[in-house]
């Protein structure tokens, strides 16, 4: 459930939706939304590192990256400043605004020993992976199996049915020894990546965020 959204729609609601990762966005929201007068939503992301299965000090990284995978977007609605969406709603701290995904660089060792580096979008499963509560949704290919019928997700979800079948999608990662790796993603996470990015695309609209913009990352 979009609680944000939920809370928007009500209109005289000022709603905040942040991560404890942007201090200078969460404060501003929470002191913004105090002093409007109004009923206020607070909608705060913020990890249990048991049940999410990641480390105990992971909590600001993790947190980082759900906004930057658009898992968990930053979001702010004050009625105060209009009377439509694109008036009183801003998308002010997430990265990369114009593009459906951020950019990440992924470091590894290459098959001669060399570092090198990958520039590659930060999508929903590329979050999801770091986290041990979606390891099933995750398989390792091994490199004598890679062919061209496997796509980079990204490429995948951008694609109709039809230009889907018989296509993989996989995300790159690395191994313990920091070889580069590619892991098949499973289809329920095709999923939650298209619609977190049909999410982010939405709220660009009420915000007028896409205005002259390109939709692709």
């Amino acid at each position: 459930k979009e609680m944000s959204l939920l809370g928007m729609a009500h209109r005289t609601a000022y709603v905040l939706q942040g991560a404890i990762s942007h201090v200078t966005h969460l404060l501003e929201g929470y002191i913004e939304g105090l002093n409007s007068r109004r009923p206020a939503v607070f909608n705060i992301y913020a990890v249990c590192q048991t049940e999410h299965g990641v480390a105990d000090d992971s909590a600001v990284l993790q947190s980082r990256m759900a906004v930057e995978s658009r898992a968990y977007p930053l979001f702010r609605y004050n009625p105060d400043k209009g009377t439509t969406p694109e008036e009183c709603a801003d998308l002010e701290g997430n990265p990369a605004l114009d593009a459906d995904w951020p950019v990440y660089r992924l470091d590894y060792i290459d098959e001669h020993g060399t570092p090198a580096s990958l520039q590659l979008p930060m999508t929903f499963a590329d979050f999801a992976i770091t986290e041990g509560r979606f390891r099933k949704h995750f398989r390792k290919a091994p490199s004598e199996t890679w062919n061209d019928d496997m796509l980079p997700l990204n490429e995948f979800i951008d694609l109709d049915q039809t230009g889907r079948d018989g296509r993989y999608p996989y995300i790159w990662a690395v191994d313990k020894a920091n070889h580069l790796i590619r892991v098949l993603v499973s289809a329920e996470l095709v999923k939650a990546t298209t619609e977190r990015r049909d999410f982010w695309r939405t709220l660009k609209f009420l915000a007028g965020a896409d205005k002259g913009a390109g939709r692709r990352g």
